[in-house]
């Protein structure tokens, strides 16, 4: 087993919290690094107990190259830890946000949100919303024991099926707060142009003006 302080991992590693989570390089963010950082959000709220052994976690991402093999490794966490990964899929960030606080349950976003491709990040949402800075310091003083024969020479997971069947929940959910919100038939009749491009959310808003 190996040791590992999270604040002494950021330096080493590169990748930093910003913005409710953890950012990087892809190059940076390997499998172990990425294990490694939601392993102590895991193990930070088990000591707040807002988590135990058991309880589900969800995960979901963007639509980054990267953002399914660090998927897998937050899942691995969380298997790894004694917690069931829920595969969410790739929705929006406020969607598996919401859902988690509706559903009282912790959820983690891969996502770079607006910063390139060989960038990404993991955002780290408690039962009750995003995590703030007292919950930011609390992950960053955690010590992870890992498991070296998880990973290989090259620090990838030697497995990469740690995820569940993808259950789209937390997309309907989404989706149905829009169209609870909106009038029946208030867009008949007009055309919306709908400029896709690479975001996650691009499904989910078809549907909902659809």
């Amino acid at each position: 087993m190996t040791t590992i302080n999270i604040n002494e991992l950021m330096e080493s590693s590169g990748v930093q919290f910003g913005t409710s989570g953890v950012r990087g390089l892809v190059k940076d963010m390997t499998d172990h690094v990425c294990f490694t950082y939601v392993s102590a959000f895991l193990q930070y709220l088990a000591k707040q107990q807002s988590i135990q052994k058991g309880s589900r976690i969800g995960i979901a991402g963007d639509l980054r190259s990267s953002t399914p093999r660090i998927i897998n490794a937050a899942a691995a966490a969380c298997v790894a830890m004694g917690y069931e990964p829920i595969n969410y899929g790739f929705i929006p960030s406020p969607a598996i946000a919401l859902y988690g606080i509706e559903y009282d349950m912790p959820t983690i976003m891969v996502t770079g949100s607006h910063i390139p491709d060989d960038r990404n990040g993991i955002k780290f949402n408690t039962a009750q919303g995003e995590i703030l800075k007292p919950d930011e310091q609390g992950i960053r003083s955690q010590n992870i024991t890992v498991e070296p024969t998880l990973f290989t020479d090259a620090n990838g997971l030697v497995h990469q099926d740690y995820l569940s069947t993808e259950s789209n929940d937390a997309e309907l959910n989404y989706i149905k707060r829009f169209t609870d919100f909106l009038p029946t038939d208030c867009l008949i009749n007009k055309s919306i142009g709908l400029y896709e491009h690479s975001s996650v959310s691009r499904d989910c808003f078809k549907r909902i003006l659809e």
